[in-house]
C-alpha cells in the first residue's frame, strides 16, 4: 500500500502530508513504561547514552518482543511489524498494516505464530491494536518512553521485519522532531519523529527506540523521490506519546475520538507565501488584504464547526505563478500566535469533540474577528 509524497501545496486539517506506507501490502490497560511496569512512571529519555547500552545488547534483550504481523486479504497477503504492549497479549502495530485484513497472524522471533484478533484501529493516528493468546513466557512487553523528551541528534534503534527476511535491527539519529505526515485517512498526524535510521517494506509497525532499548516511535513511513520511488533516507515514526493515548481508548472501548473543525487549509503560512512568491508581506498586505501572519482557509465543510461561526476559504488567485486561494485567515488559536497549518491542527489534534475553540479570523481586507466554535467529532 503507497501514498505519494506531497503534491501541489494545498494542505489541511483532513487532507494533509503525505510519504509512503512502509508494509509490503496494506480488559484493562497495562502500558509498560517502566521497569518493573507502571502507567504513572515515565523513564528517564534525557539523551544522555552514557550509561546506554549496546547495539547488539539491546537487540538480544528487546528483540524477543518484536513480531511480524502477517496478513490475508481480499487483495492478497501482506504483513508489517509490530511489538509486544503486555502480558495481557496486546501487541501493537500501524493501521495500514492491518486495513482491510481478513486474517492476521503474530510471529513472534522465537518462531512461534499465533493468530491474533484486532482489539482496535485508528486511521487518524495509524495504530492498530491486536490481541494474541501465548504463552506469558513467549509474551516481552517492550517499554514505552517519552517522545515529547526527544532531542535533534540522539542515537536511535529500529526493529521490524524488513522485506520479510526477519527480525532484523538498524541505527540512526533522531533527523528532526515535530514534523506533520498524512495518516492512512487523509487526516494529520503531527509530531512526528523524524529519523535516518535504514527503514524498508515490512518495517511499518516496528518500534523506533532511543538507545536504551525504550520504545520513542512505530516506524510508518519513508519519504521517496524521483519517478523510481527511490528512498531518500529519511524515515518517519508516529511519537509513542500519541500512541500511548490512542491505545488505551482502543483497547478499552474499541475506537478513538479525534477533534474536528471542517477546514481545508493552504499549506504554506503568510510568512512561508512571502518567500514562495518573493513578495513583501507589506506587498500582500496591499495587494490582496493579507494579515501579517497565519494560516490561510482554502475551503471548508458545509455544515461543520468552522462553517457554522462563519469561516470561509476563497477563490484562487496566481501571485507570483502560484495558485493561492484568497480566503479567510487564522491568526490565533486558543491564545496562540498562528504562523503555519501546523499550529491550528497541533491545538485541533489535542481537542476533544464538545470542546469549545476560540480564533481569531481576518478576512482579506478586514479587521480581525474573533469567533468561538464547538469541536466537531472527526468524520471517517
Amino acid at each position: 500500500m503507497t501514498s505519494a509524497i506531497i503534491g501541489g501545496l494545498v494542505a489541511a486539517l483532513f487532507v494533509l502530508f503525505g510519504m509512503e506506507w512502509l508494509d509490503a501490502g496494506s480488559g484493562g490497560v497495562t502500558i509498560r513504561e517502566s521497569s518493573p511496569p507502571s502507567v504513572s512512571e515515565t523513564p528517564d529519555v534525557s539523551g544522555d547514552t552514557s550509561e546506554s547500552p549496546a547495539v547488539g545488547e539491546v537487540y538480544a534483550s528487546q528483540g524477543p518482543g518484536v513480531v511480524s504481523v502477517d496478513v490475508v486479504s481480499d487483495v492478497g497477503p501482506a504483513g508489517g511489524s509490530g511489538f509486544v504492549l503486555d502480558d495481557n497479549g496486546h501487541v501493537i502495530t500501524n493501521q495500514h498494516v492491518v486495513e482491510g485484513a481478513n486474517e492476521v497472524t503474530v510471529r513472534f522471533s522465537g518462531g512461534a505464530r499465533r493468530d491474533a484478533r484486532i482489539v482496535g484501529e485508528d486511521p487518524s493516528t495509524d495504530v492498530a491494536v491486536l490481541e494474541v493468546d501465548a504463552p506469558r513466557d513467549t509474551l516481552r512487553p517492550l517499554t514505552l518512553g517519552d517522545s515529547d523528551s526527544l532531542e535533534v541528534g540522539e542515537p536511535v534503534i529500529a526493529m521490524g521485519n524488513p522485506l520479510n527476511v526477519g527480525l532484523s535491527v538498524t541505527t540512526g539519529i533522531v533527523s528532526g522532531i515535530g514534523r506533520p505526515i498524512k495518516a492512512p485517512n487523509n487526516y494529520t498526524i503531527d509530531d512526528a519523529v523524524q529519523t535516518d535510521a535504514a527503514i524498508s517494506s515490512g518495517n511499518s509497525g516496528g518500534p523506533l527506540m532511543d538507545a536504551r532499548g525504550t520504545v520513542i516511535g512505530i516506524n510508518s513511513q519513508v519519504a521517496s523521490g524521483g519517478t523510481t520511488g527511490v528512498a531518500q533516507g529519511v524515515g518517519f515514526a508516529v511519537p509513542i506519546n500519541t500512541v500511548k493515548n490512542v491505545v488505551e481508548q482502543l483497547i478499552t472501548t474499541g475506537e478513538v475520538e479525534h477533534g474536528y473543525i471542517g477546514v481545508r487549509m493552504f499549506s504554506a503560512g503568510i510568512g512561508e507565501l512571502e518567500a514562495y512568491t518573493t513578495l513583501s508581506r507589506n506587498q500582500l498586505r496591499e495587494e490582496y488584504g493579507m494579515p501579517e501572519s497565519g494560516a490561510i482557509v482554502s475551503a471548508v465543510t458545509p455544515g461543520g464547526p468552522a462553517d457554522d461561526v462563519g469561516i470561509a476559504g476563497g477563490e484562487e488567485e496566481e501571485i507570483e505563478g502560484l495558485p493561492v486561494p484568497i480566503g479567510d485567515v487564522i491568526t490565533d488559536v486558543a491564545g496562540r500566535s498562528v504562523t503555519t497549518p501546523d499550529d491550528v491542527i497541533s491545538v485541533v489534534n489535542s481537542r476533544k469533540p464538545g470542546d469549545r475553540l476560540n480564533l481569531t479570523i481576518v478576512t482579506p481586507g478586514e479587521e480581525p474577528r474573533k469567533v468561538e466554535l464547538t469541536v466537531g467529532s472527526q468524520p471517517d
